[in-house]
């Protein structure tokens, strides 16, 4: 199997020349879903992406691409693929602390691995060393945007974001609301999880290619008026462009 080269406008601090740089390979992309429309595959056996201050100008066969801009270098990754890269809807921030701690049932695991962890992250110096680490572990594995849950204390989210951005990767992420059914230290109230939510909103939108979701646990853990609550931030301004998540599927 060929190995693959993840290109995308994260790398934009890395790959940002003045000059036009080439990168040589096969090149795989889509530009619709494939199992839709199999036209919306593209796959370019040694193909070339041209990149300028970070950005893609154009993509096509290697001797194409050099006719038409005769690019000032090229890198070349013949042999392995260039691709997009991959896209995580759902991954939690402090599990990486934790990867592969067993447990027979959710509860249980939740109760002997999760929750002392995440009580962890309400440490600056904790929360901003896992952080790296998760978003290094997402990039070494092509991952390039992701949905993610942190942990209930705003420590945790502005550790994230503050990795991701330094990374200019594209990422949404927000306080985890919970006020049952967890360790005290994790719990919040309707009302502290407005206001922290609402803080954590104001201090990041617009910031990078950032986005904020509000993020209700999942039913055990978050309690009607909670979630009575959380509804009605609808009505409010600082709303706006804010998505959701939670475990609630």
């Amino acid at each position: 199997m060929k190995h693959a080269f993840f290109a995308s406008l994260l790398l934009a601090p890395f790959i940002a020349h003045a000059s036009l740089t080439g990168y040589k390979g096969d090149i795989l992309h889509f530009t619709g879903d494939p199992q839709e429309k199999i036209q919306s595959r593209h796959y370019i056996h040694n193909g070339l992406l041209l990149v300028k201050d970070g950005y893609i100008v154009d993509v096509g066969s290697s001797t194409a691409m050099q006719e038409k801009y005769h690019p000032d270098q090229i890198i070349d990754y013949s042999g392995k693929i260039i691709s997009p890269g991959f896209v995580d809807t759902h991954v939690h921030l402090p599990q990486i602390e934790m990867t592969a701690s067993y447990g027979k049932q959710l509860l249980d695991w939740l109760g002997d691995y999760v929750f002392p962890t995440e009580i962890k992250f309400s440490a600056p110096e904790h929360a901003t060393i896992y952080a790296g680490k998760f978003i290094d572990e997402l990039i070494n594995n092509g991952t390039t945007t992701a949905l993610v849950f942190a942990t209930s204390d705003p420590v945790s989210v502005d550790a994230l974001f503050s990795k991701a951005l330094g990374k200019n990767m594209r990422l949404i992420s927000g306080k985890v609301l919970m006020d049952r059914n967890a360790p005290a230290p994790l719990l919040d109230t309707p009302k502290t999880a407005y206001q922290q939510s609402k803080m954590l909103i104001e201090k990041w939108k617009n910031k990078g290619r950032l986005g904020y979701a509000v993020t209700p646990r999942f039913a055990p853990t978050s309690s009607e008026a909670e979630l009575v609550r959380i509804l009605a931030w609808r009505e409010r301004s600082f709303w706006r462009n804010v998505n959701a998540d939670s475990g609630f599927a």
